[in-house]
């Protein structure tokens, strides 16, 4: 009796679920197959935001914080596309003299119109403890070369793009 269960539960299984499993894998795989369709053809068509920055304000205040200098970031750019995008989140990289001094983040939905201009602006923390004095120096005196990498997140229907950007080399 447990024998013909068995075989019966076997039977069972090889008609009824292997298929499923068959479709699912073969809809993974067409999915991934969009996805890599999907970004080709966005690399092709889409042309690159123009994006540029300057560092604002320097906010030092050794009464409140000795260690702690704070950078007001804008940064400005042009969307040639004919569609406008969201960005839900920016990472971004600070170098200074070469010298990685930070990393900060923007969860703030940026809005990018079709064929247009945008604006937005960021705050970056630095530690002196990590960028140095001679780094703090050239920050105050306002010749420090500031470099930054950014990743930009692009959520679409199908899933969240990152896309990475270096952005020029500026003393400032």
């Amino acid at each position: 009796m447990e024998k013909k269960l068995f075989i019966i539960f076997y039977i069972f299984g090889i008609t009824i679920i292997n298929p499923a499993m068959s479709q699912l894998k073969s809809l993974k795989a067409l999915k991934a197959k969009a996805t890599k369709e999907v970004k080709k053809v966005v690399e092709k068509e889409v042309k690159p935001l123009s994006i540029d920055y300057t560092v604002e304000k320097v906010r030092y205040n050794p009464l409140k914080s000795l260690n702690n200098i704070g950078l007001d970031i804008q940064f400005t750019g042009n969307n040639p596309n004919r569609v406008g995008v969201s960005l839900n989140r920016v990472e971004f990289d600070l170098f200074i003299d070469g010298k990685h001094a930070s990393k900060f983040y923007n969860d703030k939905k940026i809005v990018i119109p079709k064929n247009g201009d945008f604006l937005f602006n960021e705050k970056a923390e630095l530690k002196l403890s990590v960028v140095g004095k001679a780094i703090f120096n050239s920050i105050i005196k306002r010749k420090a070369k500031y470099r930054m990498d950014g990743t930009y997140y692009l959520e679409t229907s199908i899933g969240t793009f990152p896309l990475k950007a270096k952005l020029a080399e500026k003393e400032m």
